[in-house]
């Protein structure tokens, strides 16, 4: 993979140390989120920006990485992104990886180390415009999400259940797998989180013991009484996605997709879903941070 800008430590390039703790032990944390550049106002839009840093901000509370000020981010965001206008890179997929830096052998760190920060600019893969309305099929995967309640929410380097969990299809027939964990409980998907509906009533998993607090997940939950009567977040059990009528699942690079097939469960697509993803997409053409609430 060459079409990719990265930035590490304010300084363009491609390489990190091989005892980068992040390599070692997974010791970090990342964001994804989508930009670009609107030119009838000459600005760079990261949609959610704020959002994104401030749940990078408490994963590092949490983990004690020091995370530089956000002078320091909002900086080398512009650097990057600006590096890909030059380039005529006119909209992608920004990453942000923080890991907590350079360390020996062993899991302890010392108190002083400089973490290790990495800006990675992707072109945007564009979606099939067609599935926003016709809808994707989903899987349940065997592989079980890992739990871990101090760490549940976060976007932590740790990912080798969602690695193992998209390993088990090669097929282009489903667009994400279901995660359970060791109680059948539904949490997200592998790449996504996950709502269903009912009596227009919008339903999600409860971000308590595994799983990832998307933004986009926070963001829907924020805004659902525009479409719906109101938002729970609940334990979802496997045995019960038959009582459901709908199902849609959402992430900071596709926004919203409506699901037509959960296994042998065929959903609907309601008119709410329809009106609200036509908002989101319309919110973000003209939004330079796509923040709603």
């Amino acid at each position: 993979m060459s079409d990719f800008i990265s930035l590490i430590n304010g300084e363009f390039s491609k390489h990190v140390s091989v005892i980068d703790r992040g390599l070692s032990y997974g010791d970090g944390l990342f964001e994804t989120m989508s930009w670009s550049y609107l030119d009838d106002e000459k600005v760079l839009g990261v949609e959610f920006w704020d959002r994104h840093i401030e749940r990078i901000k408490l994963g590092c509370s949490i983990t004690k990485i020091k995370l530089p000020p956000t002078e320091i981010l909002t900086n080398y965001k512009e650097k990057i992104l600006n590096e890909c206008l030059r380039k005529g890179i006119k909209n992608g997929v920004l990453k942000i990886v923080i890991t907590r830096g350079i360390g020996g052998r062993g899991y302890k760190f010392e108190k002083e180390i400089v973490p290790t920060v990495i800006f990675l600019s992707f072109p945007s893969r564009e979606i099939n415009k067609k599935t926003l309305y016709t809808g994707v099929k989903l899987r349940f995967c065997e592989f079980p999400i890992f739990e871990n309640s101090m760490l549940a929410g976060l976007k932590h380097l740790n990912r080798i259940d969602s690695v193992m969990a998209r390993s088990e299809w090669e097929e282009d027939e489903f667009f994400d797998g279901v995660m359970l964990d060791d109680s059948e409980s539904i949490i997200d998907g592998t790449m996504t989180n996950l709502f269903f509906s009912k009596n227009n009533v919008l339903y999600t998993p409860i971000i308590k013991k595994s799983g990832i607090n998307g933004i986009m997940r926070q963001v829907v939950i924020d805004n659902a009484k525009l479409f719906f009567k109101e938002v729970c977040e609940i334990e979802i059990k496997r045995k019960t996605i038959s009582t459901f009528d709908e199902m849609f699942v959402t992430n900071s690079v596709i926004k919203i997709l409506p699901v037509t097939h959960l296994s042998n469960k065929k959903f609907k697509i309601t008119n709410a879903t329809r009106e609200m993803i036509n908002f989101f997409f319309k919110k973000s053409k003209r939004s330079k941070n796509l923040e709603l609430v």
